[in-house]
């Protein structure tokens, strides 16, 4: 199942781009579902809620913090 298809109480795989991020690794709940507008698309997208941050669905990163270690797959 893609990222996109995801929903709230579904399990996705947080993981981390650095050596310390991945050893927090683990697999969590989505807890949030939104959508957001691509303003260059013009299309829909949907993020999810994972812990305290925002994801998006398209490639996992993490949408409410452009900085974070971490992003879901």
């Amino acid at each position: 199942m893609e990222l996109i298809d995801k929903n709230i109480g579904d399990m996705v795989y947080l993981d981390g781009y650095t050596s310390m991020a991945q050893q927090n690794s683990g697999e969590v709940v989505i807890t949030g579902v939104d959508y957001r507008f691509d303003t260059i698309t013009g299309e829909n997208f949907k993020i999810v809620q994972v812990n305290d941050g925002w994801y998006d669905t398209r490639d996992g990163s993490n949408y409410s913090n452009l900085n974070s270690m971490y992003y879901i797959e």
